[in-house]
């Protein structure tokens, strides 16, 4: 059992996984977490434990925003066919079945399906993944015109608080926006003077002080720390196109 009077200083080494695992997900308060970070540091076995939490969080933020895998011939084939048998219950034998609309019903059907566990892999994603505290911006709230329906709120983003973004990109959506594709993003990433071949947590479409922007956010290789970098749409086209670079969560 920890002696609770000595905190951080009973529990090791070597770290149990579990309060390694509470350091990563940043429930710990912030001087034992500082207490215990720095004696972390400089043990192998405690960094490479942080590493796998890491490499976790970054698959669970990958598997949320990939698509549904096609659904198999034979399945699509017996769903038809079960479709086409509640009809005939439904309306009598020899029933005139529309079979497009069946077909609409079964994919309103599986499109629910894929929503769900999108939804479920990226609350995973966001309890591993800390989000940084402090978020809270003061003066009078600003009323703002409802997005459309159908259409998601833009991702706004003031410089002087850039960690309000982090809790929307860390949930692993790619929006590459203006940038069309993963492509592009790598020529502004090596104009900014970064790996081409990085690989980000979460990238969207939004705005930095007002300005259009697409936001990119990237591990920086330290526990809870991120790196948020803003580019304008036009990077990479004769210069970086950086509109904000910052390390958060730090």
């Amino acid at each position: 059992m920890t002696d609770e009077s000595r905190g951080v200083e009973a529990a090791g080494p070597p770290w149990s996984v579990d309060l390694l695992a509470d350091l990563h997900s940043g429930v710990l308060d912030d001087g034992e977490a500082t207490r215990l970070r720095v004696r972390v540091e400089a043990d192998p076995e405690a960094q490479a434990i942080l590493e796998a939490l890491d490499a976790t969080a970054a698959d669970l933020a990958a598997w949320g925003s990939a698509s549904a895998p096609p659904l198999p011939d034979a399945v699509a084939a017996r769903i038809d066919a079960a479709l086409v048998h509640e009809a005939q219950e439904m309306f009598g034998t020899a029933p005139v079945v529309d079979i497009a609309m069946a077909r609409r019903r079964r994919n309103r059907r599986l499109g629910w399906l894929s929503g769900a566990v999108a939804v479920a892999a990226a609350t995973v994603a966001a309890v591993v993944i800390l989000v940084p505290k402090g978020t809270t911006t003061g003066g009078n709230p600003v009323a703002e015109a409802p997005p459309q329906a159908g259409q998601a709120a833009p991702l706004a983003v003031r410089g002087d608080h850039p960690e309000a973004a982090v809790g929307h990109l860390s949930t692993g959506v790619k929006d590459y926006g203006p940038l069309g594709g993963p492509e592009r993003l790598s020529s502004c990433l090596q104009a900014a003077g970064l790996a081409a071949n990085a690989n980000p947590i979460g990238v969207s479409p939004g705005t930095v002080d007002g300005r259009q922007a697409v936001l990119v956010l990237l591990t920086t290789g330290w526990l809870a720390e991120f790196r948020l970098i803003a580019f304008t749409p036009s990077c990479g086209q004769g210069g970086s196109g950086v509109l904000l670079d910052k390390v958060v969560g730090k």
